[in-house]
């Protein structure tokens, strides 16, 4: 393995280091609180969105149907939690990236391409994948290939960066391929991204929702035995004069801290949030 490869999969452990940055009060934790019902404390404010409070000031809902479709492509600025701003003493946000997912329904399976870049530190990361997936509840994935690569701040490419991988899933064996190396993982349960699970919501989200899976989080890292369930209703004020109540389903699992999921009344997953990077929909086609 090269060291770009071993720089790769210890960048995508960063949760636990996050994790840390939780437990020492550095990070806004959005754990539903034990006891409260829906998980929402109202004396610590609203769980869910502590990490983009600056963001939803200026943040509107986005349209466009999508319950019905075979073919829709979602697009997201990816928000940064940047911490609290020592001027105002409130939390900031910026927007670092956009991700942009395109699902086609096809006879027998479903295809996605996605593309996200987020630019952190001066550089600017770019996933680019091509997936494919079953056509059961959970689109769990087939088989796929994911190229990542980065560019500096003055625009140009490092092909040193540059990772290709591809991959199957098959009767819960998965086999990451990246011509040096091979990476197997036994899954119990079906196995999804982040990009995909939004599909699920669009067709299922409902307070009745208890989905469990594995994750293969950039189709690289396997982290399993998660949990996806409703957590209530979360009202908010958005622009001036505007405000929206919005279901709130919550993933837990192994790997990660709390992922909530933020639908309208039409299954449009409007918000993705968690500590550090949160995402928020600006485009639905």
């Amino acid at each position: 393995m090269n060291a770009t490869q071993m720089n790769r999969r210890q960048f995508l452990k960063t949760s636990a280091i996050a994790a840390t940055l939780v437990a020492g009060g550095r990070l806004p934790l959005l754990a539903a609180e034990e006891g409260s019902g829906s998980g929402i404390d109202p004396s610590r404010g609203l769980h869910a969105v502590k990490p983009i409070r600056s963001y939803l000031t200026h943040f509107a809902p986005s349209a466009g149907p999508l319950q019905g479709r075979g073919s829709y492509t979602l697009t997201y600025d990816i928000v940064h939690w940047d911490g609290v701003d020592r001027k105002t003493g409130m939390p900031s946000n910026s927007v670092v990236g956009q991700v942009v997912i395109k699902r086609k329904g096809r006879i027998g399976k479903v295809a996605y391409e996605v593309v996200q870049n987020t630019a952190i530190g001066g550089v600017r990361n770019f996933i680019e994948a091509q997936i494919t997936c079953n056509e059961d509840d959970e689109n769990s994935v087939r088989e796929w290939k994911v190229r990542f690569y980065h560019t500096e701040s003055q625009g140009g490419g490092d092909p040193l960066s540059e990772i290709r991988e591809t991959g199957t899933c098959k009767d819960g064996e998965i086999l990451i391929n990246s011509g040096d190396y091979r990476s197997r993982y036994k899954a119990k349960g079906p196995v999804i991204t982040q990009w995909t699970v939004l599909d699920f919501l669009i067709r299922k989200a409902d307070p009745s929702v208890n989905a469990t899976f594995d994750l293969l989080q950039d189709l690289s890292l396997f982290k399993a035995n998660h949990l996806l369930v409703y957590d209530g209703e979360t009202r908010l004020r958005l622009k001036v004069g505007m405000t929206v109540t919005l279901q709130t389903y919550v993933q837990t699992g192994e790997g990660v801290l709390p992922v909530h999921y933020l639908c309208d009344e039409r299954r449009r997953p409007q918000l993705v949030t968690t500590s550090i990077l949160s995402w928020a929909l600006t485009s639905v086609v």
